[in-house]
């Protein structure tokens, strides 16, 4: 059964329209959202309802809890500030009972938990192979029958795997087999705001049963969420590639 994977929408329903258009053109048994699915950009009502209607499940991220008063707004920079601010404006009750009913994980059949960054803390930047190598004693000593887990965040698409003696690594994409005896964390980027270098809305699609992950790019007309920004007042800018994650794709590549 393959798995869409999804993350960190952050209120851009036209990246998360495309997304949906283009898994229903392929092979997909069910669809999960790894969290923050508001924040930052300025269509959240429009981004729920679509999650609604297209029965996702999934997660809460950092910006939803921030959204809806359940984590101080100070995880994030100005811009991201000023964006929960607006954000709880408009919000609806049922939006934000929508956003509190979200859990901290969600399970999935074959060992898959998913999460928005690491158990417990949905705020930490999994990125170092020694947080990877730990991560993954958390994960085993919370659920001994764990293989993978998909986490979101970051915004950067990859794949890493901690093997018996503890190595991570990162293999390339766009199609991954992964090491059936390694345990695997799956991070598909980022719908509605990638930070690697490409404004496409990045996904992943998962299949637990033959151990492969596919990553797919899906174009949309980025300038047009842009503009609904302006006119509300937030200016997020270009999201080039970080530092860190160009340096990741010279020595660690990634899709």
């Amino acid at each position: 059964m393959r798995i869409a994977i999804l993350s960190d929408i952050h209120a851009n329903p036209d990246a998360l329209a495309a997304v949906l258009a283009d898994i229903a053109q392929r092979d997909v048994a069910a669809t999960v959202q790894l969290g923050d699915v508001v924040g930052y950009n300025t269509r959240p009502r429009e981004t729920l309802a679509l999650l609604r209607e297209h029965a996702i499940s999934g997660v809460r991220g950092n910006h939803d809890l921030m959204a809806i008063g359940r984590l101080p707004p100070d995880q994030c920079g100005p811009v991201g500030r000023k964006a929960i601010r607006w954000t709880r404006k408009v919000l609806t009750d049922a939006d934000c009972d929508y956003l509190a009913s979200l859990p901290d994980e969600l399970r999935l059949a074959g060992g898959v938990l998913c999460t928005h960054s690491a158990l417990g803390d949905p705020g930490v930047r999994l990125h170092a192979r020694a947080q990877f190598e730990e991560e993954t004693k958390v994960l085993l000593h919370f659920d001994g029958d764990l293989r993978v887990c998909c986490t979101g965040h970051t915004h950067t698409p990859q794949v890493v795997e901690v093997g018996p003696a503890g190595v991570v690594r990162r293999p390339a994409a766009p199609e991954v087999a992964l090491d059936p005896t390694a345990f695997c964390f799956i991070n598909p980027g980022s719908v509605g705001q990638p930070r690697d270098g490409d404004e496409r809305a990045s996904y992943a699609i998962f299949d637990p049963e033959g151990h492969h992950v596919w990553f797919h790019r899906v174009a949309y007309d980025v300038r047009r969420i842009a503009r609904d920004n302006a006119r509300r007042g937030i200016k997020l800018g270009p999201r080039p590639a970080t530092t860190r994650s160009l340096i990741s794709r010279l020595f660690d590549p990634v899709p």
